[in-house]
């Protein structure tokens, strides 16, 4: 046999070996009935459900002062229905769908049949998809077009996308795998709050795909979730992975700021998010004080090299984005900022 066609057979049972592999890992997933960690209460209660009807978990946030961030007298802010237009609007709910989640896996699970399902006591929406719907309304309705804004723009344009939320949204719909639901926690050891959030995966044979968790469902408050989602697209298409170095986030560092990753993205979208004016129509004072905490915190913990931009230093992103998009993201000076050598949109 001709060394050539032994070669492309190889190619091809290699191919098909890993074809093979990762459908059968797929396949022996196990299941929320078969086998759950003892903390994977919303795999719990989906299989607990009677007639069909879930008794969806209370959120057990990790953060103590969630609560008086996103909380106003007896009710969550963030997760409030009546502060989610998606919740009265079948377009808007369409449109959120266009992030990928339409061809997502999992949600018939996560609420998809009764994604309007509100706690009685919180008015907070209960199920797993619409707490993500609730993270997608931060990126939606964070730029006054709302769902009028034109995602499909080249991301070059800022003078369409003449801010960085406007931008962003955008970004997040162009570069966006499909996202799929998940009920289990993928945790250190049961009980842990040391917990996996979402994770992008890149796979053969366009198998591509954004994983939400438990945790980002019950243990996160909206404006997190969002800046989760910026942060996972930059992992996507654009296919930036972490660097193999040690900070206070475990696995999920970047070396430094500018490696305008996914850390940096996720930071920038944080700040835009706190630099809207006070009159907002959707961005409310506890939202924005929210992303200015995540900013400040998540600062110190996604880098191994310490940082030197503060949120100060982002007052006009929403002014002049492309300066922030093609320049502040790889720069670690911000007194000396320079052009990006590979532009990120």
């Amino acid at each position: 046999m001709p060394s050539q066609v032994k070669t492309r057979l190889n190619r091809a049972t290699t191919l098909l070996a890993v074809a093979a592999v990762g459908a059968l890992t797929y396949m022996l997933m196990p299941s929320c009935s078969m086998l759950v960690d003892a903390d994977d209460t919303l795999c719990f209660a989906i299989a607990d459900a009677k007639d069909g009807v879930v008794d969806w978990p209370d959120e057990e946030y990790l953060e103590p002062d969630y609560l008086y961030h996103c909380g106003i007298e007896e009710f969550h802010e963030c997760d409030h229905c009546d502060l989610n237009p998606w919740f009265q609007s079948q377009e808007a709910r369409s449109y959120i769908e266009g992030f990928g989640l339409a061809q997502g896996h999992g949600w018939g699970d996560l609420g998809r049949p009764d994604v309007m399902t509100v706690n009685e006591v919180t008015k907070e929406i209960d199920t797993p998809l619409g707490r993500t719907y609730n993270a997608y309304a931060n990126l939606v309705y964070a730029n006054p077009p709302g769902i009028e804004l034109d995602r499909s723009k080249d991301l070059g344009n800022f003078e369409y996308y003449d801010s960085f939320l406007k931008w962003a949204s955008a970004y997040v719909w162009q570069k966006t795998y499909r996202i799929n639901g998940n009920c289990n926690r993928d945790c250190e050891t049961v009980f842990s709050t040391s917990c996996v959030i979402a994770r992008t995966v890149n796979g053969p044979f366009r198998n591509d795909y954004t994983d939400l968790y438990q945790t980002f469902f019950y243990d996160l408050d909206a404006v997190w979730r969002a800046s989760t989602i910026v942060h996972e697209v930059r992992h996507a298409r654009d296919a930036i992975s972490h660097d193999a170095c040690a900070c206070k986030n475990g696995s999920a560092c970047d070396a430094r700021w500018s490696r305008n990753g996914a850390n940096t993205y996720e930071l920038m979208w944080l700040a835009a998010y706190f630099y809207t004016p006070e009159d907002h129509p959707f961005i409310t004072p506890a939202r924005q004080a929210r992303a200015a905490d995540l900013f400040d915190t998540r600062k110190e913990l996604l880098f191994c090299e310490p940082t030197q931009w503060q949120l100060g230093d982002f007052r006009d992103i929403n002014q002049i984005p492309e300066f922030y998009v093609q320049q502040v993201a790889c720069s670690e000076d911000p007194r000396n900022p320079l052009p990006c050598i590979f532009l990120s949109n």
